[in-house]
């Protein structure tokens, strides 16, 4: 009796000794599972936040570079705009300049006609001039006769003084451009080419 009382109490013995054991294993199994658990989760929360270090730093770098653009399209932009403005100047400058020159070529073209008009009353001293009182009417060509007009006589000055037509008619056998002509007379090219082509119509210079 005493002797399976004694196997009985081992027997419980080693149950309950089997029951703490298994009970420690799996205590020690659930904690190893927590703690790769705990480390597998570090290591992808450390991978996440690398990656999102890398994806920040690239977003940072990526703006940085899109900005950098923009600024220089920007500062070429301002560039271009300056130039456009300098050219707008230069251009309002220039047609200024043409304008002023489209008078004085109104106002010597007026004095040319004027000029023309002398010459003309010299060969037909019977043509009027242009009158200057109100309620005057403006000379009527007349039709021109087949026969040669006769041209100024010698001496009639047809508007230039005597020295210029000789100093022009001078430069001109010295094979002068018009344009030094016209620097050193201070006359236009085109009264040169009138006091030229008077002289090809064998009209002389006054003494």
């Amino acid at each position: 009796m005493d002797f399976f009382l004694i196997l009985q109490i081992l027997f419980d013995a080693v149950l309950l000794f089997g029951i703490l054991f298994l009970f420690h294993y799996s205590a020690n199994q659930q904690q190893k599972k927590k703690e790769e658990f705990d480390i597998v989760k570090n290591i992808q929360v450390q991978e996440v936040k690398e990656n999102l270090e890398n994806l920040l730093s690239t977003i940072k770098k990526l703006g940085k570079e899109v900005s950098d653009d923009i600024q220089s399209k920007i500062n070429e932009s301002e560039e271009k705009a300056e130039v456009f403005k300098q050219n707008l100047k230069k251009l309002e400058s220039q047609l200024n300049i043409t304008m002023e020159l489209a008078e004085e070529v109104n106002s010597e073209r007026s004095r040319l006609e004027n000029k023309v008009k002398l010459i003309r009353s010299s060969v037909n001293p019977k043509e009027k001039l242009p009158s200057d009182e109100k309620g005057s009417h403006a000379p009527v060509s007349r039709p021109e006769k087949k026969k040669k007009a006769q041209m100024p006589r010698a001496g009639y000055s047809v508007g230039f003084s005597s020295a210029v037509i000789k100093q022009v008619y001078k430069m001109t056998d010295s094979d002068l451009d018009i344009s030094d002509i016209s620097k050193a007379t201070k006359l236009s090219k085109a009264e040169i080419q009138l006091i030229l082509n008077l002289r090809e119509n064998r009209f002389t210079a006054p003494n």
